[in-house]
């Protein structure tokens, strides 16, 4: 399933430095990559700890009840309508041509949009609340009640967060991501306290949702503080309202929207079929697999997700060379940082699941494996996937990815009645590598001019070379010492992180490749007041 381009992602060049110069292309990949991990790595930490000491106190059944009423708020998302993307770039547009006028107007207009999509959602969020939830099956009438009142309180901060979306994205079209992302750590964190605190006191499922809202309320203020520092100029207006902003930014919109309906449908609709077919608590099982496996996307997409506006600049200038570059290193950057988290999710996954959520979640090892697997080819098609859209080949990637997430709906369907949840792994699995290896990997190799065997000889040999010395290392492990507690498998992971690593530099790696590496990272050190940042030149020398 190929992700489209966030909020998040930059829209045009970079604000000049202090010193007059704009950040390099590579500077701007570099700090911006950065800052998104430490956001992740802090994330991902809150969650190891919050995801069982939640379970442990909600119970399975009740954490399922969540994850099940979550899923359905999902698809409110959808209401974006892929405007989230469009808007920045639009930002950035006006922004780079100084056109401040211009920038207010869009943002006054998206306001007007938003707010009403808003109240749309608000509307979806009555409808599946009294016509939907009290004849979900395997529901009893006690969960239908708390559902009922989950989906009400979640409603409320969709609905609000629909226009505060503006705020965010005038500061990402700005680049001034740290301030995001500083707030959304500080989100985060809260979020983890709020819990806690809710749940050492005695608090239930209903209490902990409420406190979690109000937090994500508070944050939209913050959001909106952060805009007005990146953008001082800021003013909405109703008169400054615009029709032909709308039709501008639908005409390219309409197409990411195709693709934020398959991501719903592709992930987010598994937890409503294992719910309806098995149960809350099967939810609650299969929900630590789909973690796990965002966690592992998650930890390798960082770089990709800024290659959007880079491609868009290098296909608008035709610049082919550029264009086949990135493609190469983007997917091998991809591919080595996902073969390494593979190789010791996989290695580890059973006694991770074991220390980290206790007994009786055994049942989520074998999907978390099919997921792992799936996730190679998710994280490698990244740069594929930015490629894509980024030289007008949007329509393909949206019907391919539409007809893969139907194909994911009906293949889930059917195999979890035969073999429970590792069919719903299987049918999300295989509808992603037909489509991606099979249409999208060909199509975007001919607009980088590159042949998919080349390419792939160049970016999955090394990685899969490295992979087994650390596979090896992992299986000697898991017999010769075999993890009983979380930090021991942390521990044990992380040497095979290591050994996967000196694989990848010694033997993985070609001399050539080694030393450019080598070079970029020297110049990545920091330097004297206007120094020139490094320039990301590995992208014109392959083939």
């Amino acid at each position: 399933m190929l992700p489209t381009p966030s909020a998040a992602d930059p829209g045009h060049a970079p604000e000049p430095s202090p010193t007059g110069a704009p950040p390099s292309l590579a500077w701007t990949l570099f700090t911006g990559t950065a800052t998104k991990y430490t956001l992740l790595i802090a994330n991902i930490a809150i969650g190891v700890f919050l995801m069982p000491f939640t379970v442990r106190h909600l119970g399975t059944a009740e954490y399922g009840l969540w994850m099940l009423v979550a899923s359905f708020t999902y698809y409110f998302q959808l209401l974006d309508l892929g405007y989230g993307s469009g808007l920045v770039r639009h930002i950035a547009e006006a922004d780079a041509r100084r056109d401040l006028d211009g920038v207010n107007r869009v943002l006054s207009t998206f306001v007007l949009v938003y707010a009403v999509l808003g109240c749309l959602a608000g509307v979806g969020v009555v409808g599946i609340t009294f016509l939907v939830i009290p004849h979900f099956p395997n529901l009893p009438p006690a969960d239908i009640v708390r559902a009922q009142q989950l989906l009400g309180i979640m409603g409320v901060r969709i609905a609000v967060g629909f226009p505060m979306t503006v705020f965010g994205a005038v500061t990402t079209a700005r680049q001034r991501f740290a301030l995001n992302n500083m707030v959304a750590l500080v989100v985060s964190v809260a979020n983890a306290v709020a819990t806690v605190l809710v749940l050492v006191n005695g608090g239930g499922l209903v209490p902990l949702v409420s406190a979690t809202t109000a937090v994500g309320l508070a944050s939209y203020g913050a959001y909106a503080w952060t805009a007005r520092r990146a953008f001082p100029e800021m003013r909405i207006r109703r008169s400054l309202f615009d029709r032909t902003i709308v039709r501008d930014v639908t005409a390219f919109s309409i197409y990411l929207f195709l693709i934020d309906v398959a991501i719903q449908i592709g992930f987010n609709l598994d937890n409503i079929v294992v719910g309806g077919v098995l149960g809350t608590t099967a939810v609650g099982i299969y929900a630590v697999a789909l973690r796990l496996a965002d966690y592992q996307r998650q930890l390798c997409v960082q770089f990709n997700s800024l290659l959007f506006p880079v491609v868009v600049r290098l296909g608008a200038a035709s610049q082919r060379e550029a264009l086949r570059g990135l493609l190469i290193e983007g997917t091998r950057i991809a591919l080595v940082l996902v073969g390494g988290v593979t190789v010791c999710l996989i290695g580890f996954g059973e006694p991770l699941v074991r220390t980290w959520m206790g007994p009786g979640f055994e049942a989520a090892v074998v999907p978390l494996y099919v997921l792992a697997l799936t996730g190679i080819v998710l994280v490698g098609q990244g740069p594929l996937g930015n490629l894509l859209l980024g030289t007008g080949k949007h329509r393909l990637v949206a019907f391919t990815a539409l007809a893969e997430a139907l194909a994911n709906l009906a293949l889930s369907v059917v195999l979890i009645r035969l073999v429970g949840l590792v069919g719903v792994a299987i049918g999300t699995a295989v509808p992603i590598l037909i489509a991606n290896l099979g249409v999208l990997l060909p199509v975007a190799c001919r607009e980088a001019g590159v042949k998919p065997g080349a390419l792939l000889r160049q970016v999955a040999l090394p990685p899969l070379i490295a992979a087994m010395p650390a596979a090896a290392t992992c299986a000697a492990l898991r017999m010769l010492m075999p993890p009983d507690h979380l930090v021991g498998v942390v521990a044990e992971g992380a040497l095979v992180g290591v050994v996967y690593l000196v694989g990848l530099v010694t033997i993985g790696f070609d001399a050539a490749t080694r030393a450019r590496y080598r070079s970029f990272l020297l110049r990545l050190r920091p330097q004297r007041a206007g120094a020139p940042k490094p320039e990301l030149r590995m992208l014109n020398s392959e083939l």
